[in-house]
């Protein structure tokens, strides 16, 4: 069904959903050209009336793309509004990101004659990659485990194999200032306390615990996977003067007093690997609908 309007552009549920739905756009289905930006509240329904009368294929719907590829050479193209941050109330939204994706084709961004061709790029270039808060999408090699049988089919063992594939990292940015921060908590002998109640409290095992709620795309996961081993190298030094300004918790809690769950035990228990997401909502949330909430708070 045609959508009519910009506004009953659907809004995916939450960041993660909405990092997986630019993945599989610019991966499975080749939308690499993009433009994207951040805009107030009170311009969206404008900015987005403006760009479907300069692109009328992003209402279009995938029957119809098909349809325009095949019959006239014309680029897919897709409109993505960001969900609001979880954390933040809908009172303290005051922008929107944007994101517009292409393929190739008549119209697209990738057109010489398009409006923003100048000011579009491309996710494959190595000064165009498409960042979305602490992240940033990348076409990168990773290791994929395989299942090897013996010939008699009695024994079964795994390997590794190298692919290429695009996938989310974290910024290097941010994780030059989360290493900063695991060696400032380390310095102050802030641990923490995160798994063992009644010591509740932050530190350390907290900075590592926000980590592990990341959106475990294969990029993020082997990133939280070095940081993990990061802070118990950086970690260790530190171990026995936090044990002898907390005698009481060393003896309570013994051997494991003053330690950081391993990184294997992380990879275990606490990391799973991405799996398809549901992107939005039952019903879908629109834009419409994102601004009137914004509107009544």
């Amino acid at each position: 069904m045609p959508l009519q309007s910009p506004l009953n552009l659907r809004v995916p549920r939450n960041l993660t959903a909405t990092l997986q739905l630019i993945q599989r756009l610019v991966g499975r289905e080749q939308h690499q050209h993009y433009c994207d930006g951040v805009i107030p509240v009170e311009r969206v329904s404008h900015f987005l009336h403006k760009m479907t009368d300069r692109y009328p294929q992003i209402l279009r719907t995938t029957r119809e793309r098909s349809y325009d590829r095949r019959r006239h050479g014309h680029a897919a193209m897709h409109m993505i509004v960001f969900p609001p941050p979880a954390s933040m109330p809908l009172s303290s939204v005051s922008t929107i990101h944007w994101l517009l994706l292409s393929d190739r084709g008549k119209g697209g961004l990738a057109d010489e004659r398009s409006a923003d061709f100048r000011v579009s790029r491309d996710a494959m270039s190595s000064h165009g990659h498409i960042e979305a808060e602490d992240y940033v999408l990348l076409y990168a090699s990773k290791r994929r485990p395989s299942r090897l049988e013996d010939r008699a089919g009695s024994r079964s063992r795994f390997i590794f194999t190298e692919c290429s594939t695009w996938t989310w990292k974290i910024r290097g940015e941010v994780t030059r200032e989360i290493r900063a921060a695991i060696d400032e908590r380390c310095r102050a002998l802030d641990l923490g306390a995160e798994l063992l109640p009644p010591y509740a409290g932050g530190g350390l095992r907290a900075l590592l615990a926000a980590q592990r709620r990341r959106p475990l795309f294969s990029g993020v996961r082997n990133q939280v996977i070095d940081l993990h081993r990061y802070a118990a190298e950086a970690w260790l030094p530190y171990r026995n003067a936090w044990l002898a300004r907390h005698p009481r918790l060393a003896l309570d809690l013994g051997p494991i007093a003053g330690a950081l769950t391993s990184a294997r035990a992380i990879m275990q228990c606490d990391l799973p690997t991405m799996s398809q997401l549901r992107l939005y909502g039952t019903p879908p949330r629109t834009v419409c609908d994102l601004l009137a909430d914004a509107v009544r708070t």
